[in-house]
């Protein structure tokens, strides 16, 4: 069944007015008509079955019906500190960090990031939205504005906080891990970090953690750090 966000809260029985981009979605390319099922979800991460009642020029009235039962998880909260890699790779690393299950993103300009955005982009946000229809949650990643590498360590109260650094003696292993609700995970750019990043970020009671011996793409080693963390972390 086709999923939609709207950005409000949304309430049992309702009738709700969807035009724009869901619309022309919806109508123009899915072809849906009237009568016909949908699924809705909405800012409070609630998600329900509606009904197409009515099929305007720009707009179409849907009935909420009733609220879908969420899904129970044991996975972790996982916040990911990303470097801003070069090129458009961020756009795929934010959409797999959507389909991973990444509650909060950050960019992060560090020593050795070539990209140096300073905002938001547009785009991001789009493709949040869009990956998060497509993989079934029913709430948004939350995403920052970017930060400078610095700024990751003054307020972060994770139980467990990792940097993944290619240059790491620690392996990965299960008694590093125990069941845990939040984790922070730092990732680096294409050039790594440097030592002084490493030690900043020990002494803010990071671990460095290897991924192995091979050198990854920003992209790949943000895939394999959330899939072996959620493995390892989850209850």
């Amino acid at each position: 069944m086709n999923r939609f966000f709207i950005d409000k809260k949304i309430k049992k029985d309702q009738e709700i007015r969807v035009e724009g981009e869901n619309f022309h979605h919806c109508i123009v390319v899915l072809k849906h008509r009237v009568d016909d099922d949908i699924l809705i979800f909405d800012t409070d991460e609630n998600e329900f079955f509606c009904k197409i009642l009515e099929i305007k020029k720009t707009f179409m009235l849907v009935q909420v019906q009733y609220l879908r039962p969420k899904k129970n998880t044991n996975e972790p909260n996982i916040k990911v500190y990303q470097s801003i890699p070069k090129g458009k790779s961020i756009e795929e690393i934010i959409e797999k960090s959507v389909e991973l299950g990444v509650k909060e993103f950050i960019p992060v300009i560090s020593a050795r990031t070539i990209k140096r955005s300073k905002e938001i982009k547009k785009r991001w946000l789009e493709i949040i939205k869009t990956a998060t229809k497509q993989c079934g949650r029913t709430d948004l990643m939350k995403i920052s504005e970017p930060i400078s590498y610095q700024d990751i360590f003054g307020k972060n109260n994770s139980a467990l906080k990792i940097i993944f650094y290619e240059n790491s003696k620690n392996k990965i292993t299960k008694k590093l891990f125990e069941p845990i609700k939040d984790v922070s995970i730092i990732i680096g750019p294409e050039g790594g970090f440097t030592h002084d990043e490493i030690t900043l970020a020990n002494e803010s009671g990071f671990i460095d953690l290897s991924l192995g011996g091979t050198v990854l793409r920003s992209s790949t080693a943000l895939i394999l750090s959330i899939g072996i963390t959620k493995l390892i972390c989850s209850s």
